[in-house]
C-alpha cells in the first residue's frame, strides 16, 4: 500500500492483496475492511495477476471472514453474488474460484445440498477446462461430503496434489476436514495425526485463520482431562483474540459439555 504511489488502478488488487493476508493471519475485521475498500475501487475489468476478476475473487474472500466474524447473512450474500457476477460474465475460471470459495462456505456452515450442489458443478468445470488447483478444493471438499471410505480418499488424493503442487495455504483447514473424516470412519490414531500435522502447518506457514478450529478438535484425543480443558480453552482463547463469533461458540459448548463454564469473551459479532 505505501509503494502504491499515484497510480488508482492499483489501489483495489493492493487492498484485495493485503486483505486476504489479514485473513490467512486470522485478521478478520481488518480482512474485512479492506474488502469494503476494494468493492468501492474496483469494476469488472480490472483483473488480478492470479487472473482472476477482482470484484469476484474479493466477495468470495469475503465470504469466509463474514461467517467467522458472525456475519452468517452477510456471507452468503458475499457467495451469491459472486458466484451470479462470474456467471454474467467472468467466465469459467471465475466461475471455478467463485464456486470452490463457495463450496468452503457452506462447509463451514455444515450446508450439506449446498454444498454438493456447489462442489459438483466446480469438479464438472475443472475437469472440463484443465483447472488445477481449485480442482484439489472440489476433490477435498467433495470427499467430507461423503459419508464412507471413498470420501477419505478423495479428500487424501485432494490434499496430496496440492502439496505436490507446493500449495500450502489453508493446510491446517483441509487437514482438519481429513481429520474428521478418519473419526468418522473410525479411525481416531489417523485423525488425531492429521490434526497435529495441520497444527504444525499453521505454525510453519503462519496460516492461524482456522486454528482455533484444528485446536478445539485436537482436544477430543486428549487422554488427561486437565489438558483436553487447557487446549480447549487455549482454543477459544484464540478465536476470541481473532473476534470469530463462529469458532469461539463451537469451543464454548465443548468446554460445556465437559462441565466447564466459560467466562464471557466479549467478542461480538462484527458490526
Amino acid at each position: 500500500l505505501d509503494l502504491l504511489g499515484p497510480d488508482p488502478g492499483l489501489a483495489g488488487p493492493a487492498h484485495f492483496v493485503v486483505g486476504a493476508s489479514a485473513m490467512s493471519l486470522g485478521k478478520y475485521a481488518e480482512s474485512l475492511r479492506h474488502a469494503e475498500i476494494v468493492a468501492e475501487l474496483v469494476d469488472p475489468a480490472v483483473t488480478l495477476s492470479v487472473g482472476t476478476r477482482a470484484d469476484v475473487h474479493n466477495l468470495a474472500f469475503a465470504a469466509h471472514a463474514h461467517w467467522l466474524v458472525g456475519h452468517d447473512r452477510e456471507a452468503l450474500a458475499a457467495v451469491r453474488e459472486g458466484v451470479a457476477r462470474a456467471r454474467a460474465g467472468g467466465g469459467p475460471f471465475n466461475l471455478a474460484v467463485a464456486l470452490a470459495y463457495a463450496s468452503v462456505t457452506h462447509q463451514m456452515r455444515h450446508d450439506l445440498p449446498a454444498l454438493r450442489e456447489a462442489v459438483g458443478e466446480l469438479r464438472e468445470l475443472c475437469d472440463r477446462y484443465g483447472f488445477a488447483y481449485y480442482r484439489e478444493w472440489g476433490l477435498i471438499l467433495d470427499g467430507w461430503s461423503r459419508p464412507d471410505e471413498a470420501g477419505i480418499a478423495l479428500t487424501r488424493r485432494g490434499i496430496d496434489n496440492l502439496r505436490d503442487q507446493n500449495a500450502f495455504a489453508r493446510m491446517p483447514y483441509w487437514l482438519s476436514l481429513l481429520a474428521d473424516l478418519l473419526a468418522r470412519n473410525g479411525q481416531p490414531a489417523a485423525a488425531r495425526a492429521s490434526l497435529d500435522a495441520a497444527l504444525t502447518a499453521g505454525r510453519a506457514h503462519d496460516d492461524l485463520w482456522w486454528l482455533p478450529e484444528v485446536m478445539r478438535m485436537r482436544a477430543a484425543y486428549d487422554t488427561e482431562p486437565d489438558a483436553a480443558l487447557a487446549r480447549l480453552q487455549a482454543a477459544a482463547d484464540l478465536a476470541a483474540g481473532q473476534g470469530s463469533v463462529a469458532l469461539l461458540r463451537r469451543c464454548q459448548d465443548d468446554l460445556a459439555r465437559r462441565g466447564v463454564r466459560p467466562p464471557a469473551s466479549g467478542v461480538q459479532p462484527a458490526g
